[in-house]
Order: structure tokens, then sequence, then C-alpha cells
């Protein structure tokens, strides 16, 4: 009997393989030979050439874009002298403008502002004025961090913002976003009660790009309807929470101007503090503590003894200041900083902490501008 098997033989299988092999050989050898491969490559070359192009157009769109909106801000093309920015014209303007001292150091005067007669030059402490007579002075922050102090620019201070420390000779050293003192951080939201900056990231690139930042030339002042003020005949604003002095700094200006009013962060009042060592008459204001033994109830006080540096009143001594930076010790997050009357234990740099309710007659606030 015939045993009938059906499938295919290992010979034939090795065969057929062969087979295959070849005829791919010759199909791939034409394709290479047609230059099917190389025309694929050339056409996926100039698909990502063109993306690229694309990219590149659209990148110099955006950014173009971004340039003359931030022109439109900082009041970009308006450039004028320390003399013209004096002029009561400034009060009427809707938008910022970029003025240039003698030295050639930058100032933006916000909307609404004029330059006083009290400083020409960004050094001594450009002050500038609103229709409500409220002061506030310019705190230079240039990118490359001189502040230029003689007309042929050859000398200079320097003044890059930070936060900072400093320590018994008035020496600074820089800690960014470091804890300082196991407790004290400038954080961006905080959930313990008391205020953080409004937003602290475009604080900082505000200063980048119009090279500086205002503030408050006297201690928060007030009208008898507790209305904010920096007048320098009003009256102190003391007795006040931190929450609430930061609630008073926000709402000073309505959101139609084209810049922003704030409480007083840590990068600013080390900064701030810095700047007026270097460049007033002080080399060791920011260990400055009380000058006075009685407080100031207004902001040019009349006492013999005036704690003042380019143009700023009171941030060694008189009262202590709320900040938006942050503690982390249990149960006081409000951070207080500066010197106060009739007392040696703090100066110009100290940190202190507080409960989110603490207010007191020795504790007030300052607010500040940025573009």
């Amino acid at each position: 009997m015939m045993n009938n098997q059906k499938g295919i033989t290992l010979v034939a299988l090795v065969i057929t393989i062969i087979i295959l092999l070849i005829l791919a050989g010759i199909s791939i050898s034409q394709l290479v030979g047609s230059g099917l491969f190389e025309k694929a490559k050339q056409a996926a070359d100039k698909t990502e050439d063109s993306q690229n192009l694309e990219n590149s157009i659209l990148g110099d769109y955006e950014s173009s874009i971004n340039e003359y909106l931030s022109g439109i801000q900082s009041g970009d093309g308006e450039i004028k002298t320390i003399a013209e920015a004096q002029s009561s014209e400034m009060l009427k303007k809707t938008i910022n403008t970029k003025v240039q001292d003698a030295y050639g150091n930058q100032i933006v005067v916000p909307a609404g502002f004029k330059i006083t007669n009290d400083a020409t030059t960004v050094n001594n402490g450009i002050v500038i004025i609103d229709s409500n007579e409220n002061e506030f002075v310019w705190i230079p922050v240039p990118k490359d961090g001189k502040v230029y102090t003689n007309a042929d620019r050859t000398q200079f201070k320097i003044i890059q913002l930070n936060r900072y420390t400093f320590d018994a000779n008035g020496v600074k050293t820089v800690q960014n976003d470091n804890i300082i003192g196991s407790y004290y951080q400038e954080l961006a939201i905080s959930d313990k009660g008391n205020v953080s900056a409004k937003d602290i990231n475009k604080f900082k690139k505000s200063v980048e790009t119009n090279k500086g930042y205002y503030i408050g030339r006297f201690e928060a002042r007030k009208t008898s309807s507790n209305e904010l003020t920096l007048k320098a005949g009003d009256s102190i604003y003391n007795n006040i929470t931190q929450p609430l002095a930061a609630e008073k700094c926000r709402n000073m200006y309505d959101n139609t101007k084209p810049f922003t009013s704030d409480l007083m962060n840590s990068y600013a009042w080390d900064t701030a503090t810095l700047f007026l060592q270097e460049c007033g008459t002080n080399p060791m204001y920011s260990r400055q503590n009380s000058i006075n033994t009685t407080l100031a109830t207004t902001g040019t006080n009349n006492q013999t003894t005036k704690d003042v540096q380019c143009n700023v009143y009171d941030m060694a001594g008189n009262i202590l200041e709320w900040v938006t930076e942050n503690s982390s010790r249990s149960g006081e997050p409000c951070v207080i900083r500066g010197g106060r009357c009739s007392y040696s234990g703090t100066y110009t740099i100290s940190r202190d902490d507080e409960i989110v309710s603490y207010s007191s007659a020795t504790c007030g606030f300052r607010p500040i501008i940025y573009i």
C-alpha cells in the first residue's frame, strides 16, 4: 500500500527561498538604480527644511509681536530727558515713558506720573509724583548691574535684583530663593493666611525688562478715611495687619493702569537696601538701626536727625514694615522688615515674623510699583 504524503519537502523549501532571494536582489538593485531611494531622501530633506523655515519665520514673528507689545507697555520710543519728564504734561500721559539721565541710566516713568526736581540722576534717587502727590523712588537694576555715577560712564555701582543678607560689616551675600535664617522664603503662594506677592515672577521679569522698579518714598500714609497715600504730610499708616496692607497696596491704582502696585516683596526690599547702601551716604546702611527715639508721624518729619538715603525715608528706623516674604515658623507666617524707633535690636535688613492678625503702632508697610 502506497503512503501518499502531502506538503512541501525541505528541498522545495530551500529552492523557494533561493528564488525569492534572487528576485528580491533584482528588485532592490533596480530600485537603487532608478534613484527612487535618493529621491525619497531628497523629498524628506526638503520637507524638513521647509518646516524649519516656517518655524523660524513664526518664531521671528512672535518675537516681533512680543517686542512690540512690550514697547507699548513700557513706553518704548518715548525716550525723554529728565527735564522733559518734569513737565506737568507728563501727568496726562496714558502710557509709560522711558527717560534717560545725564549719565545714560534708564528710568521708566509710569503713566500719570512726572519726575520731581529732588534729583536729576539715578544714583541720587529719582523721585516721581502723581496728580494726587503720591511719591515713589526709582530703584535702578540695569541688565549689566552698572548704575553709572558720572557723565563719561567710567564710575558705577553694581546693583542687581536679588535677595541678600549683609554681615556685620555690611558685606552682602546673594541668597536667590534660599531659605534665609532657617525660616524666610519668598513663596509664589502661601496657604497660611498671609499674602504672597501678586506675581513674583512677573515682578522679576518687569525689573529685567525695564531696568528697575519703584518703592514708596515714605512709609505708607493715610487720609482721615484710611485711604492709602504717599504724601509727606499725611499721617503714618500703622496698626494694620499684613493681609490688609497687601490689599491696600494692590488697590492703590486701578487695573487699567499700565503698571502694577503691590506690597513690598523680599527681592524689592533687599535690592533697595543694596542701592541705598551703595549710592547713599551711609556705607553701612544695611546694618543701620534705630536713628530716632520717637515715632515720626509724617513722611518728611521734623526730627533733627532724619533717616533718609537717596530720597528714601525711614527704612532703617521709625516703624517696622510688612512684606510678602513668608516665614515657616509655626503660626507666624507674616514677615516684617527694617528697624524702628527706640529699639536697637533691628536694622534695615532685619527679618522677623508675626501672626496673621498682628497689628501694632510700630508696624506699617510700603508699596511698590513695577511696569
